[in-house]
């Protein structure tokens, strides 16, 4: 039996994208917590993207004209500006009553500006003319520019996936292709950002009209970035020992983990500063307890880089099929809320 899930899929999806191969493994039942008797071996294989010094950034709303803007467009594409909201210092998500896939989403404090004029229209619909892949790619970027959600400095832009939508066209078994999907994140300085925030989902459509955005996204000052001397930063194997330990007490002495990469990059929650942290890609693998087989999942880790973070780290919110097994299996309660998606079940 194999589920999926859906939660922090941008998280996640962008943080596979920059995976190597490099591994280390550890038992949970060789974890004694009391005298950090811990085997660490996944720091020596760090992954890292910097060749200068890592900073703290102060990040800000987008500007007024951006927000402007981006109304006026979404209003145009979605027909009315009953969906807009009538104040930008509250966060605003409406949905239209006839089509609930068309939306518009605002929270100027999180970066959040999105809209979707609705795929009402798309369902089996076979005879859409779609842009090829690359005139997708042309379509997506022209349109953020002229958006105005382009970052001031374009050179952090950066493109993290091209492909689409595909669905059953109407009346067969055929399956076809039915929007254009780009995804761009954002790098600094050669560091690639991580998290909820920096993220611009570009959907376009019929004959190569846009008819979706997801951003999230807030500006930085570089000339305002806090720059970090080495003993601010948590080492690499502190930072492993807390994740272990940390995983030891989200599911117990008698799980196994299997840490495939660490690595030492940005974290953007979408709140109000991006800083330095470690991400780790785990193999989680509950033992069989009382009628629940055993189960294997990916996992997410994330550790502030930092002592003294300027904000807390918050990764996503866990899957509820994994908390309903943990609270089943009698383990101890998870912390960390970052999992993908359940891989085997046996």
């Amino acid at each position: 039996m194999i589920s999926k899930y859906k939660t922090g899929l941008l998280t996640v999806g962008t943080i596979v994208i920059a995976m190597l191969t490099t591994s280390s493994y550890l038992k949970g039942k060789n974890i004694t917590l009391d005298n950090n008797e811990i085997e660490l071996t996944a720091y020596n294989n760090l992954i890292t993207y910097q060749e200068g010094e890592m900073y703290v950034y102060k990040t800000g709303a987008p500007e007024f004209e951006t927000v402007n803007r981006f109304q006026k467009m979404a209003a145009s594409k979605l027909r009315s500006n009953e969906l807009l909201p009538t104040s930008n210092s509250k966060a605003s998500l409406a949905f239209n009553e006839k089509d609930p896939s068309a939306f518009y989403e605002q929270d100027l404090n999180a970066g959040i500006l999105s809209f979707n004029k609705g795929i009402k229209e798309y369902h089996g619909n076979s005879k859409l003319r779609l842009p090829e892949q690359q005139k997708a790619n042309d379509i997506s970027l022209k349109f953020i520019k002229e958006v105005g959600l382009a970052p001031k400095n374009i050179k952090e832009l950066k493109m993290l996936h091209s492909g689409g939508l595909r669905a059953g066209a109407a009346g067969s078994e055929k399956v076809i292709d039915v929007m254009r999907t780009v995804t761009y994140g954002r790098m600094l300085n050669g560091v690639p950002v991580y998290g909820a925030g920096s993220k611009i989902i570009v959907h376009v459509g019929d004959k190569g009209e846009v008819v979706g955005v997801n951003s999230r996204w807030k500006q930085i000052d570089k000339k305002n970035a806090k720059s970090l001397d080495k003993s601010s930063l948590k080492s690499a194997k502190k930072a492993e020992m807390e994740m272990r330990q940390q995983l030891v007490n989200d599911y117990g002495e008698n799980a196994k983990f299997k840490i495939r990469d660490m690595y030492l990059a940005y974290y953007d929650g979408g709140k109000n500063y991006i800083q330095p942290a470690y991400f780790f890609q785990v193999d989680v693998m509950l033992p069989k307890v009382k009628e629940r087989p055993r189960i294997t999942f990916d996992y997410v880790g994330i550790i502030a880089a930092l002592s003294n973070p300027p904000e807390e780290i918050i990764p996503a919110e866990e899957a509820p099929e994994a908390q309903e097994y943990i609270k089943k299996a009698t383990l101890k309660k998870s912390r960390i809320k970052n999992i993908r998606k359940r891989k085997d079940v046996e």
